[in-house]
């Protein structure tokens, strides 16, 4: 009889009856086991709803649940000398981001010794403070394994000047399995003229201490057992050796043999005094699990600050990419995106969620071009009042990160491909900044290509890269100072318009404004003496002695002045000068003004020489000109930005275009000292105006007296200042305003001193955009009566 195919009725009710069962079991099973956001206390965390009440719509979004912070015992070794200054700086900063616990271990009595620190010290019993530590390592290494070995999967000794970066930690050792028998850090064999004598096998080594050690539990729970045996069998006085000794012998295990770690647990090899006090944005920083060794905590607080930046700057990447890819959706749901914006989200993708891009920019005329500045091994910008010049500190700061970036993004996935691209330099590149959209970059980079896999290579290449970086969402945050501030104030004596060059205006006050917000709250009164040297030039005189007035003796301000006087062969007007400031003088009594009459043929240099000498060694010195225009704000600057001994400020002036050709006769809207980018520019290039101690003057030398003149003087000065000791602090200084007059170049001056005069002359015509307008109307002038010529009929 044949059997047939189909189940039969029993078979049937058996699958229905365990279907049935394992349903039940697994609803019960879900009811008691897996919470839900209304009895968790976590669903608010757990189940967030994207948008608001007003929201058309709604999308539910389940985070992963945090992981468990008992992932490593950090055990950190210290000093009771160190408990109050590295270990608070611990404490404070990188211990607080660790996913576990941070335990400071010191000698017997340490804790009661700092009874006010809120530090988790461990006092090691019959443990002193002496070096080497070993002593102390191996003693910490048993009471973790006493009191936390279950409670933890990995366990880390380190010494108190090094910075862990607990995310970085975090994200390592979970990418490694915690049952194993590991031993982790940068392997170390000693010092060059320490091989052979530690005793260790022809294949052993150990992990550094100052960079970290890392054992997994199994490690731990092998070698504590045998912490007696390894304290007495010493063979060096290295604790690292001694602890690598120890893992190898019970626990079987070498440290780490891996390139990458002496970048993953970095240890400076500087001198300890000087690792990372300087530029922080360095590959080794940004790469690295733990930098060692920071003996300062200052520069501890300094490296956490700048890490905290780093992160933020991550973060707000994300936000970024946050904003495109909603976007993104958005365009892929067909929605209108220049539909007016509901929800404030709408105008912030709208903007920030555009992709990355250099043609984001369109101008809509002539003026709203944004000018590319290109740069190699100067710095070229059309617009600016010193085309070419070198690369700032700050520039080659943004061009390290960026290349930084760069860099990272191209090796990100160099493991797997089997090749590496080590940056070398930048060859040129261009560079803008777009208000709206941020900073972009042209670069043209030569690399060095590396290949690992099969036969190795090693090319150099060249690759453009372009770059931008967005700006993300405006910021605002409150000012601590005084709205009446504003209010508040003298007059600056005409500087209506001088934020005009940043595209606002700038408040009548802002010379007080700038002077309250930046310095101290006590008064800065020291005597300022004012040294101008003078030949001829009566009415330009009479209008610096009229601002002088107005700015110093009027408001009481603490100044003196000693005019160097030299005659002119031709209708001198010496004795009107000298007449002139003695009616100020009988009109001010109580403030010092004189004439002191130099002979010979005029000479700057020779003439601030005579005129410091007129004063005191710890007077403070202004050399000025009889073409400046000060405002008070200047004066307070002066004093504070001047250190006897220690710096000098030289402040950049701003110096005016010609008058004429700027107006061009027409009908001046603004003040004739208006400080705008049409009416002048910062003479970056200037050095002689300076406020200075007289006796920081005769310690770099003193002023070139044999130089006669136009020119050169106030050079070889700001020189031997640079040359120095002393800082040379400059910055534009709006208060200070050069006010134009026609340049005389003498053709008998030496050749040096004609070039720079001629120069000096050409630069205060007008602005270069300015000027390149009107070679533009000329050629196109020139090209119409050219076709005129040619065809009559066009006239």
């Amino acid at each position: 009889m044949r059997r047939s195919k189909w189940p039969g009725r029993r078979e049937l009710w058996s699958v229905f009856f365990s279907l049935v069962v394992g349903f039940a079991v697994a609803t019960w099973l879900r009811v008691q086991f897996v919470p839900t956001g209304a009895n968790t206390g976590r669903g608010s965390r757990a189940c967030s709803l994207i948008g608001d009440g007003n929201s058309d719509y709604s999308q539910i979004t389940t985070e992963p649940p945090d992981p468990p912070k008992n992932l490593i015992f950090v055990g950190v070794m210290t000093a009771q000398k160190y408990l109050r200054s590295r270990a608070v700086a611990v404490n404070r900063t990188w211990a607080r981001t660790i996913p576990g616990r941070v335990n400071f271990f010191s000698s017997g009595g340490s804790a009661s010794a700092v009874p006010d620190l809120n530090l988790p010290i461990v006092s090691l019993r019959g443990v002193d403070d002496s070096y080497p530590p070993q002593k102390k390592s191996f003693m910490m290494l048993k009471y973790i394994h006493d009191n936390y070995i279950d409670k933890y999967e990995w366990f880390m000794r380190t010494d108190d000047d090094v910075y862990v970066r607990g995310d970085k930690l975090e994200t390592f050792l979970r990418s490694l399995n915690s049952s194993q028998t590991l031993f982790i850090g940068q392997a170390g064999l000693g010092k060059v003229e320490e091989l052979g004598l530690l005793n260790l096998g022809q294949a052993d080594n150990f992990c550094m201490g100052g960079p970290g050690m890392i054992f997994s539990r199994d490690t731990l729970k092998k070698i504590a057992p045998h912490i007696s045996y390894c304290l007495k069998n010493l063979w060096s006085t290295h604790e690292d050796v001694e602890v690598g000794r120890c893992v190898k012998k019970f626990a079987e295990i070498d440290c780490t043999w891996s390139y990458e770690m002496q970048s993953l647990f970095y240890n400076n090899y500087s001198k300890s005094d000087h690792a990372f006090t300087g530029n922080l944005q360095t590959p080794e920083v940004h790469k690295a699990i733990t930098l060692h060794p920071i003996k300062k905590p200052p520069y501890l607080y300094r490296l956490h600050n700048y890490l905290h930046n780093v992160k933020i700057a991550d973060l707000r990447l994300k936000t970024m990419q946050h904003y495109r890819e909603i976007r993104d959706m958005k365009l892929l749901l067909n929605e209108d995106l220049d539909e007016p914006p509901v929800r404030k989200i709408d105008g912030e993708v709208r903007t920030l969620g555009l992709p990355s891009g250099l043609m984001k920019y369109s101008p809509d005329g002539y003026e709203d071009t944004i000018p590319w500045t290109f740069f190699a091994k100067y710095l070229y910008q059309g617009n600016s009042d010193s085309p070419r010049r070198g690369i700032s500190k700050p520039i080659q700061a943004a061009l390290d990160d960026i290349v930084m970036q760069v860099m990272s993004i191209i090796n990100s996935n160099s493991m797997k491909i089997g090749r590496t691209i080590d940056y070398k330099e930048i060859l040129y590149g261009y560079s803008r900044v777009v208000p709206q959209f941020g900073a972009d970059y042209v670069l043209d980079l030569l690399l060095m290509y590396n290949k690992h896999k099969g036969k190795s290579r090693r090319l150099p290449v060249r690759r453009h890269a372009y770059l931008q970086q967005a700006f993300g969402k405006l910021e605002f945050k409150d000012s601590d100072y005084d709205g009446d501030l504003l209010n508040e104030g003298p007059s600056s004596g005409g500087y209506q318009n001088s934020l005009s060059l940043f595209g606002g205006n700038k408040p009548n006050n802002v010379d007080s404004l700038m002077t309250r917000a930046l310095l101290p709250s006590f008064t800065l009164s020291e005597t300022i003496h004012f040294v101008l040297p003078l030949a001829g030039r009566f009415e330009i005189f009479q209008r610096f002695m009229q601002n002088f007035e107005r700015t110093c003796l009027s408001p009481g301000e603490k100044v003196k002045l000693v005019v160097v006087l030299f005659k002119i062969p031709v209708d001198d007007p010496s004795d009107q000068i000298v007449s002139v400031v003695e009616s100020y003088q009988t009109k001010y009594p109580n403030v010092e003004l004189k004439v002191l009459r130099a002979i010979g043929e005029f000479a700057r240099g020779l003439a601030l020489d005579l005129g410091a000498s007129q004063f005191a060694k710890d007077a403070l010195l202004f050399f000025v000109d009889v073409d400046m225009y000060l405002t008070p704000g200047f004066l307070t600057r002066c004093r504070a930005n001047t250190k006897r001994t220690e710096q000098v400020y030289y402040p950049i002036v701003f110096s005016q275009y010609n008058p004429d050709y700027v107006y061009r006769g027409e009908e001046r809207t603004t003040s004739q000292i208006a400080v705008s980018k049409e009416a002048g520019f910062f003479r970056h290039y200037g050095f002689g105006i300076v406020c200075l101690y007289n006796a920081d003057l005769s310690t770099v030398g003193g002023m070139d007296s044999s130089i006669i003149g136009w020119g050169m003087e106030d050079v070889d000065l700001y020189q031997k200042f640079v040359a120095s000791n002393i800082t040379v602090f400059r910055a534009p200084d709006p208060a200070l305003v050069h006010i134009y007059h026609t340049v005389k170049c003498d053709q008998k001056l030496e050749a040096k001193q004609y070039q720079m005069c001629l120069g000096s002359k050409a630069s205060t015509y007008g602005s270069s955009k300015q000027l390149a307008k009107d070679v533009e109307e000329i050629k196109k002038k020139q090209t119409e009566e050219a076709d005129v010529a040619e065809d009559p009929a066009k006239r």
